[in-house]
């Protein structure tokens, strides 16, 4: 009997993180989108680089909204430590996509943001490939210097994406206390 109910907290703990995740996600992928509208139109102007950067502030506070607030709710009622990774993989994997998203439209609109191997003929997937290791790199606080960057917009959205990742793991440890390891 206690099985069957720990099947249905487990049941219950995803179908809530997919309902919590969903809006932010949402919102990632519709300005994801706006990217790939400004690439097909291939706008190039120098305001575009701001306009990317606003996009990127309006993420941040969505991604960390969606942390502190409602995800903290979550953990909250649910103290398995599968679950804790599962949530913080997802929200890792959710900043690091939609931050490669960022860097690479901000390539595309302003090509003097970054200092990269890149060369204008490069293919659009080797660009996103260069600005999804970028993002990673710059998550994980490594910085290998082969790709920096140069703009004010480019520094700008750096500097968020580290905030946030320095925001994931000082909640992440200030709830390690939280969680509830089976034997």
């Amino acid at each position: 009997m206690q099985k069957i109910s720990d099947i249905a907290k487990c049941d219950s703990f995803y179908k809530q993180l997919f309902k919590k995740l969903l809006l932010t996600t949402t919102l990632v992928i519709v300005i994801s989108f706006i990217y790939v509208l400004l690439r097909l139109l291939v706008v190039t102007h120098p305001s575009l680089s701001y306009i990317i950067v606003v996009l990127a502030f309006v993420k941040t506070f969505f991604i960390v909204r969606l942390t502190f607030i409602q995800l903290s709710k979550l953990i909250g009622e649910s103290h398995k430590l599968s679950h804790v990774l599962t949530l913080f993989g997802v929200l890792i994997l959710l900043i690091v996509l939609s931050f490669s998203f960022d860097y690479h439209a901000l390539y595309i609109t302003d090509g003097d943001s970054f200092k990269t191997s890149l060369t204008e003929n490069s293919s659009l997937f080797r660009q996103f490939f260069e600005f999804l290791y970028f993002s990673l790199i710059t998550f994980s606080s490594v910085g290998f210097g082969d790709i920096v960057a140069i703009s004010v917009s480019g520094k700008i959205m750096v500097m968020l994406e580290v905030f946030l990742s320095f925001f994931v793991l000082v909640f992440g440890i200030a709830n390690i206390n939280r969680i509830h390891v089976d034997k």
